[in-house]
């Protein structure tokens, strides 16, 4: 059989299992720098790796936007998705950085006030 003919099942059945990365003493400090009300709980417990992923990109705003989008929104369809909480921290630091972090305009208002003001 040709990877052609494989079923997406057959496909997502082959693909090498994810080594459990540990957090990295900079995501760690990078979690430790974050406001309380924002920094995540269960993210760094169950995917450390992609915590890694926000730490690593959080110094450059189209990375880590583009990064944290990817994460919340499913391009390539058939991901089971992150729990609701986990989602929400997710959420949670894409607003932040939005808003704190890097703010940026969100709507042609967003312009308009910061032209007028």
């Amino acid at each position: 059989m040709t990877t052609k003919e494989l079923t997406l099942e057959q496909l997502i059945a082959r693909r090498r299992p994810q080594v459990e990365e540990p957090l990295l003493p900079e995501t760690i400090r990078w979690l430790a720098s974050l406001p309380n009300d924002v920094r995540p709980r269960q993210l760094p417990i169950e995917f450390a790796r992609l915590c890694n992923g926000i730490a690593r990109h959080w110094d450059s705003p189209r990375d880590c936007l583009g990064y944290l989008e990817d994460l919340l929104i499913d391009r390539r369809g058939g991901r089971s998705g992150f729990s609701f909480n986990v989602a929400l921290e997710i959420a949670g630091l894409k607003d932040h950085y939005e808003t704190v972090i890097h703010p940026t305009q969100q709507t042609a208002w967003d312009l308009i006030m910061v032209h007028h003001y």
